[in-house]
């Protein structure tokens, strides 16, 4: 990806489909850049906030990773602002890997609820060895059953930093609250009541 040194305004940047953001870390200056809005997307999409990549400024190759992107609250897909951390082969990132859950459709279709307990897990990694996100497959789930820490696929060069045994998500059937059953007899009371006010306004009325 390349990025460009950003001199211009923040509105003046967005307006011309441009994403402001900053880069820093290892031998690089806190620097103000600004990146391609379609490219930036592209790259978010596919090494999230953990994987590291390439990008070009001024000429000179840098690798990096997102730390950090700001979106629209109204649009997800519009980024207004990201941070880049630029690392070297011998550094150590720690990320939050994000879970993902597969075929949850396919449980939720029986009636049972699927519910995502731990949405990350805590990780240490070298720059290339990252991933993405975690993939469970839920599929054959069924009420009372649970998967944990300890049944990610982990690749080779990524050290997970949670508890083995933390759970990350369980299946179970829906609360149903029962609606309360009207008292018949509280009704009629009350129904009385209405009535016996009414009969007395009116004998006030006629006095």
């Amino acid at each position: 990806m390349k990025l460009e040194t950003r001199k211009d305004p923040l509105k003046k940047v967005r307006a011309n489909n441009m994403v402001p953001g900053v880069i820093y870390g290892r031998r690089i200056d806190s620097t103000p850049v600004q990146a391609d809005s379609i490219e930036l997307m592209k790259n978010y999409h596919k090494f999230g906030t953990s994987m590291t990549f390439k990008i070009k400024l001024e000429g000179k190759n840098h690798q990096v990773y997102i730390k950090d992107v700001q979106v629209d609250p109204l649009n997800i897909n519009n980024i207004r602002h990201f941070d880049l951390i630029k690392v070297t082969a011998t550094d150590t990132i720690k990320a939050d890997i994000p879970v993902h859950l597969a075929n949850k459709d396919s449980v939720e279709k029986r009636g049972l609820v699927v519910q995502l307990i731990a949405n990350t897990v805590e990780t240490e990694f070298s720059p290339g060895k990252g991933v993405s996100s975690f993939e469970l497959n839920v599929e054959g789930m069924n009420e009372g059953d649970a998967l944990y820490i300890k049944d990610l696929e982990v690749v080779e060069g990524i050290k997970i930093l949670d508890d083995p045994e933390k759970m990350i998500v369980n299946v179970s059937e829906p609360d149903y609250e029962e609606e309360p059953e009207e008292d018949e007899e509280e009704e009629e009371v009350e129904v009385e009541a209405i009535k016996q006010k009414s009969t007395d306004d009116d004998e006030a009325k006629e006095e």
